[in-house]
């Protein structure tokens, strides 16, 4: 056989490989696709969906066509609850919710106050941020990057590119998986889908551009930049400012919507929160207003402020305890390659509302 014939022969070969590949490929995608669509309406999904008892009808039916969007909704208003818990931790409300159903669902706390606006702001913001995450990693299948760029910019040093934040798409999904959850008819419904918007802007707002350098030996001769998502932390700080510039409403019977209880003040913009009763002074257990009270709470001896014990302890007064405290200390570093330390001991005043 010539050289000719055996390069033929070769190419034939290469083209049947390629063929048979080609369709080994459509079949396993069909087939992916077959389980997914199967496993989308399977008992199973039925029986994860309905897991979630705080789903009211319209949530359980766009978990049984999104479910795998559903962990980054509990993740995203769990984040929220803890990120809520650590702004609040020196009040006397401290944001004493321990999961979802606190929120949402038929055990969720009604109060109609400046704390509970927050909570909503936040939460609403949470499960925004964890799905839109979801989006950019590839963890949900109906959304991907926001491959949307402006203009590249002739006068700066970098180029759009990378996978932007789908801010779209997480503010479209948690729009509909909580505010359309609502009836919007009632004052509670209106006052929470004001602050679920609140929240989802607090992240807009704050949306920023993040940039990664390429080139030789960490050298940036060329860098990529995309939009981004700021942390919860700076979105719950940004909500805090809104907290404390909250709008008192009233129910209108005329207009069925809410207005400012003083006239005086503007209607509130999509940024702002909203509240419709006052904040109670949670001193004392309260179940209908969220509260658990300040006894056995800790106390700052020494502060001035909302943490300091005059004020958390509600004038009960404070008792003082001492406890020793066991902790590493003077470590060094020995070669190679070892940190040792010794054990210092130390004693501790605490100090606890009564």
């Amino acid at each position: 056989m010539d050289m000719y014939s055996t390069g033929s022969l070769l190419i034939w070969l290469l083209q049947i490989f390629v063929l048979e590949t080609c369709m080994l490929l459509l079949a396993e995608g069909g087939e992916v696709e077959r389980r997914i669509s199967h496993s989308w309406n399977s008992p199973a999904t039925a029986k994860f969906c309905k897991s979630h008892t705080w789903f009211n009808r319209h949530q359980l039916k766009l978990c049984q066509l999104h479910p795998d969007i559903i962990p980054s909704v509990t993740q995203g208003a769990m984040a929220a609850i803890y990120e809520c818990r650590y702004q609040f931790r020196n009040d006397r409300w401290n944001c004493p919710i321990s999961n979802v159903t606190g929120v949402f669902g038929k055990t969720r706390l009604r109060t109609r106050n400046p704390e509970m606006a927050y909570l909503q702001a936040l939460v609403s913001a949470g499960i925004m941020y964890d799905v839109t995450k979801a989006c950019g990693t590839g963890t949900v299948l109906q959304c991907g990057c926001d491959r949307v760029f402006g203009q590249d910019n002739p006068n700066v040093d970098w180029k759009w590119g990378g996978c932007s934040d789908n801010l779209e798409y997480g503010n479209h999904f948690t729009e509909t998986f909580i505010d359309d959850s609502t009836s919007k008819k009632t004052a509670a419904d209106l006052m929470a889908v004001q602050n679920y918007k609140a929240g989802r802007k607090a992240v807009e707002k704050n949306m920023g551009i993040k940039c990664k350098c390429h080139g030789v030996s960490g050298s940036c001769t060329s860098k990529i930049c995309w939009n981004a998502m700021p942390k919860l932390r700076q979105t719950s700080e940004t909500l805090l400012k809104s907290y404390t510039q909250a709008y008192h409403m009233m129910y209108s019977k005329r207009s069925l919507k809410l207005r400012p209880l003083q006239e005086r003040n503007r209607n509130p913009s999509k940024t702002d929160i909203v509240y419709l009763t006052p904040s109670p002074d949670y001193c004392e257990p309260n179940k209908r207003h969220g509260s658990v009270g300040t006894h056995g709470r800790r106390c700052n001896k020494t502060s001035d402020g909302v943490n300091g014990c005059r004020l958390m302890c509600c004038g009960r007064g404070y008792q003082t305890m001492l406890r020793h405290v066991t902790e590493s200390c003077h470590c060094r570093f020995q070669w190679c390659c070892s940190v040792e330390c010794e054990t210092c001991s130390r004693v501790e005043e605490l100090h606890v509302c009564n």
